[in-house]
């Protein structure tokens, strides 16, 4: 069922985003400013005969007009290619993180000391990426300025801020977005055993390398990726924008059973997923 107060939201969030004002879109749909007004006020339906033109000059379709999709934080919501999870609904804008990873690809393709700031990860998600949306939906990606923190069991410095399109998720936002169970900031370690690959609590002659989160969010913060070869779907691991502990040429990541390694992966690794994020207009 049609909600015209919903609908009429959508064209007032329409219109605005176009940069028409009720008399500049009237005129071009050859009737009355009034009749606009009416519209986004939910009092009427624009008649089924202008509904082609309106999408057009809107940049939209005529679904996403009468049927606008509810942006709500937990929700699953397509854009572009990709199912999208809102992980904040602020207002007019939302940000989303890919449903699961779209893709494996390294996070910087030499070896060396990076940051988010320079690594080829970013540079492909703003450019390669960012251009294979179509021009109505580049417009509603916003402009963000990202900024991250030091490691926290570390200390390896973050790197400068920047103002990106698409980014991806610090450790400190997978926290507040996924979960906190207060194993970062009290230092609750696990690493894998060399004789059995399970987790086990950490001592401290194993504060050198490999250790992660193991909480009861791993769940949450676990992503699936579809393999082509045989049409199905595995967990994967996926990449994060804040250091780990060797001096920036490691990464932080999110394991494949959803664990934290606040320590990272080599920033090399091809076998590592990607979950882009971004800030869209709604």
């Amino acid at each position: 069922m049609i909600d015209n107060v919903r609908v009429g939201n959508q064209l007032l969030l329409l219109r605005k985003r176009n940069g028409f004002t009720q008399e500049e879109l009237a005129e071009k749909l050859e009737i009355s400013a009034q009749a606009i007004s009416k519209w986004e006020n939910g009092h009427t339906l624009p008649d089924t005969a202008l509904l082609p033109l309106l999408a057009k000059l809107l940049n939209t379709s005529i679904d996403s007009i009468l049927m606008p999709i509810i942006v709500e934080e937990g929700a699953i919501i397509p854009f572009g290619k990709h199912q999208w999870r809102v992980l904040k609904a602020d207002g007019n804008s939302a940000l989303i993180i890919t449903e699961n990873v779209i893709e494996q690809r390294a996070y910087h393709e030499e070896f060396i000391q990076t940051t988010w700031e320079h690594c080829d990860l970013r540079k492909y998600l703003n450019k390669q990426f960012f251009d294979s949306f179509d021009p109505s939906d580049r417009a509603r990606i916003l402009e963000t300025r990202i900024t991250d923190c030091d490691n926290p069991w570390y200390g390896t410095k973050w790197g400068n801020s920047t103002i990106d399109r698409i980014f991806l998720l610090s450790t400190s936002e997978v926290l507040q977005y996924f979960g906190d169970s207060g194993d970062v900031k009290n230092s609750k370690r696990w690493y894998y055993t060399d004789d059995t690959d399970e987790l086990v609590l950490s001592d401290a002659e194993h504060w050198e390398y490999g250790e992660c989160v193991n909480d009861q969010y791993n769940n949450a913060r676990k992503a699936l990726y579809h393999k082509v070869y045989n049409a199905g779907w595995d967990e994967r691991t996926w990449w994060l924008r804040s250091p780990g502990i060797h001096v920036r040429h490691t990464t932080a990541m999110i394991g494949k059973i959803g664990e934290l390694f606040i320590c990272g992966a080599d920033v090399y690794m091809t076998d590592i997923g990607v979950r882009p994020a971004m800030w869209v207009s709604i």
